[in-house]
């Protein structure tokens, strides 16, 4: 029986799409061919040129630049290929289907035929991809036993005798001959050339400097002017003046001297060429009017109005000048450095003035650390001279690491390590600046942020509420959402600089792709142990929930119209998400799978159903309690008859403070399952009453005159709604009275009680009014 047309049809239609198949996947194949082999090659030359620049730092950098452009069009070639083994896969799968076999029985080999060397190339691909990243991982291996051996390398102690020979001898001795050649050589290859361009540069870099800090006063005092005149705070005008004086008069010249650096294409910059030379002083001098110009921000030693950072006028001169020579020391050591190394002086005479220039800066810096510790804190006077500044904070915790990295620094240079000696102060002084940059900018940041009450006393900021249609409300807390996120990108970007820059003397290492000396999590991994990696991420998890609680509970929160009881529910949720997320991420670290954690939770069931029953109940319950708050910190509750106020409301139990100042563990079952009495859960005003017994003969009209008067004129009693006096009951042995009133405060009810007798007890005597009540025995 001929098989039906349709069937005919689909195998016809299988055939020519296997044609056009075969036709087009020859063509692809050579393509992928050719860049496979154009990778290979690749991969063999920067191999060979990673072997031949083995002791290079900066020609290795540019092998593991080209090793990363390599593996990634390895993983290119390997999508690729995958791609093209779907499309045969499903090819095949359609062939499969086919009513007629006999039909398509060549296609059907043909595109097994093709399937299996598609598999041989992808077996290729994984070869080239693994020859790519071992390439790039034996290369920052590379440039990292580099950095070590440079660093830790030994020379000779200024305590031993031969170094002295060897610098007096034989070194010093050679500077005339060098200097002499050193001429030769510059005028045979036109150096004055390139001198005329430095001077030009530094002619251009001066003109910089002047206009711009002509510039900046102008603008200064024009800022005094309007802050003068607007009203603005002393702490927001000190921000913006310093936000001027490092925008306007000190980062020009910096920036300008880089652009005019990275604008010049003709550079050598290899070690020991003059070009060399004149970038490095360059840097140099960029360096040190950068790093001067932060310390003048933050501390102003010439005028305390602006000053940021709380500190005496003797302190603040003392860091500005500290900093300044040490800056220009260790800046002046750095260009010697190069310039030795293109005059081809002998190492003695670098190694001297490297140690030179690290025993200067460690007296330097234990001198200025002794004057801190004994400076006087400031005075009434000093304190009223400097409204803006902030207290010192965790930057008066960094001095002793500073002790311990100028001890470190000299007894290294003393033993003979000079490039760990003078790496330690390099990094010292980086950081110092950097750490000076970012609090500069934090206190910018929290001074121009805005709140509920700067909108409400500003007409702009009530003017541009108008014009966009914003509720004073709704700015403050954008100000303070994008200020809290300008706070965690400032830390953050600090912090990673700081570990980042390893100095130009040391390596020239990339801030953005050689952190951690291109360590990775893995490496980090074999080195502490993955135990000592999860307890590092739980201490960073801890620390990320404590300042994410922290600025909620004191910038954002107290802006919202949320109570004191709700700001402490989200704060509590808040606290207690990031401890489990900082949880998870921990054992993460330990090689347990979060979702295995559902097991873990299964298996310890039968344990909670036996002896955790009442821990877990109680958890629940405090969940419970934070969501629909049943009761809040503040609230005035009765408990089993125990009557406190909240204090603190925890997933297991809640804290009441009694009047008799004696605190309540209240597990959270019993706020749940017993009757718990609220008094400030709806309306914080609480009636008082005041039970009375009166003789039967007593006037009544005078009696309201002087209960009500009474209590009308106690500060505790509201005046709205008013006090009233009811009589409850004529009884047999008197009148029996109820004097009812609101309170002011809740806390003082029972004193409120007390002084109302008193007084009433006093005014009834002298109007000859008697008590009533049940005869002695």
């Amino acid at each position: 029986m001929p098989p039906p047309v349709s069937v005919v049809l689909r195998g016809a239609v299988l055939a020519v799409l296997a044609l056009l198949l075969a036709l087009a996947l020859p063509a692809a194949a050579q393509t992928g061919d050719a860049r496979r082999t154009e990778l290979n090659a690749g991969i063999a030359a920067a191999r060979a040129e990673a072997e031949r620049l083995h002791g290079d730092f900066k020609g290795l950098l540019r092998v593991r630049e080209r090793a990363e452009a390599l593996i990634t069009e390895a993983k290119a070639v390997r999508r690729d290929t995958e791609a093209a083994r779907t499309r045969l896969q499903a090819q095949a799968a359609e062939i499969a289907r086919a009513a007629v076999p006999e039909a398509v029985g060549a296609e059907k080999r043909q595109v097994e035929a093709e399937l299996a060397q598609i598999e041989a190339r992808l077996r290729q691909d994984a070869q080239s991809l693994r020859a790519a990243e071992e390439l790039l991982n034996t290369v920052t291996e590379t440039r990292r036993s580099l950095f070590a051996r440079r660093l830790l390398a030994p020379s000779q102690s200024p305590l031993t005798p031969a170094f002295w020979s060897e610098l007096l001898d034989r070194a010093v001795p050679q500077i005339g001959e060098r200097m002499a050649e050193l001429g030769a050589h510059g005028a045979a290859n036109d150096w004055h050339e390139d001198l005329i361009a430095v001077a030009i540069v530094l002619i251009l870099g001066g003109l910089v400097y002047w206009a711009s800090r002509a510039v900046g006063h102008r603008l200064t005092r024009r800022w005094r002017r309007f802050v003068g005149r607007i009203g603005i705070g002393p702490r927001r005008a000190a921000a913006v003046h310093s936000l001027i004086h490092l925008g306007i008069m000190v980062a020009p010249v910096p920036l300008t001297l880089a652009g005019l650096i990275l604008l010049d294409d003709e550079l050598d910059l290899s070690p020991g060429s003059l070009d060399s030379v004149l970038v490095r002083l360059l840097a140099a001098i960029a360096g040190v009017i950068l790093g001067t110009g932060i310390l003048r921000a933050l501390v102003a030693p010439r005028d305390p109005s602006v000053r940021l950072l709380a500190v005496g006028d003797v302190a603040a001169r003392t860091i500005h000048r500290t900093g300044t020579v040490m800056l220009l020391i260790y800046a002046a050591s750095l260009v010697f450095a190069e310039f030795a190394a293109m005059a081809r002086l002998r190492v003695a005479i670098s190694e001297a003035t490297t140690i030179l220039a690290v025993l200067a800066c460690c007296a330097l810096l234990a001198v200025a650390l002794a004057r801190l510790a004994h400076a006087e804190p400031p005075g009434e006077d000093e304190a009223a001279a400097m409204p803006a500044a902030s207290p010192v904070g965790f930057l008066g915790a960094l001095a002793p690491l500073a002790w311990v990295v100028t001890a470190a620094a000299f007894a290294c240079t003393l033993l003979g390590l000079t490039a760990l000696g003078s790496f330690l102060i390099g990094r010292l002084l980086v950081t110092g600046v950097l750490v000076a940059l970012g609090w500069v900018v934090l206190i910018g940041i929290d001074a121009l942020s805005v709140g509920t009450e700067d909108v409400a006393r500003s007409p702009r900021l009530l003017r541009l509420c108008r014009t966009f249609s914003l509720r004073p409300r709704t700015l403050a807390l954008t100000s303070i959402v994008v200020s809290g996120l300008l706070h965690a990108f400032v830390v953050g970007a600090m912090a990673f600089v700081v570990v980042g820059p390893w100095s130009l003397a040391h390596g020239e290492l990339n801030p953005f792709q050689d952190a951690f000396l291109g360590t990775t999590v893995s490496d980090l991994r074999g080195w502490i142990g993955a135990a000592g990696l999860a307890l590092f991420a739980f201490g960073a998890g801890l620390l990320a929930t404590r300042l994410a609680t922290g600025w909620l509970d004191r910038r954002f929160l107290p802006h919202t119209r949320l109570d004191a009881g709700a700001r402490y529910s989200v704060i509590t949720v808040v606290g207690y998400g990031g401890l489990a997320l900082t949880l998870v991420v921990a054992l993460g670290q330990l090689g347990v799978n979060p979702q295995s954690l559902t097991v873990i939770a299964g298996a310890l069931s039968v344990g909670i159903g036996f002896g955790l029953q009442s821990i877990v109940s109680n958890f629940v319950s405090g969940l419970i309690v934070l969501a629909e708050r049943p009761i809040r910190v503040g609230d005035l509750v009765t408990v089993k008859g125990e009557e406190g106020r909240v204090r603190k409301i925890s997933v297991r139990s809640t804290l009441i403070a009694t009047g008799d100042r004696t605190d309540l563990v209240v597990p959270n079952t019993d706020l749940i399952t017993s009757i718990v009495r609220n008094k400030t859960l709806t309306d914080d005003t609480q009636r008082l009453r005041v039970p009375l017994i009166l003789d039967k003969e007593t006037d009544i009209e005078v009696l309201h005159e002087i209960l009500l008067k009474v209590a009308e004129r106690h500060p505790n009693v509201a005046a709205s709604p008013a006090p009233s006096a009811l009589l409850m009951r004529i009884g047999e042995h008197g009148l029996e009275y109820e004097v009812r009133c609101f309170l002011v405060d809740l806390a003082a009810s029972d004193a409120t009680r007390s002084e109302l007798n008193t007084i009433w007890l006093t005014m009834f005597r002298r109007a000859g009014i008697k008590l009533g009540g049940p005869p002695p025995a």
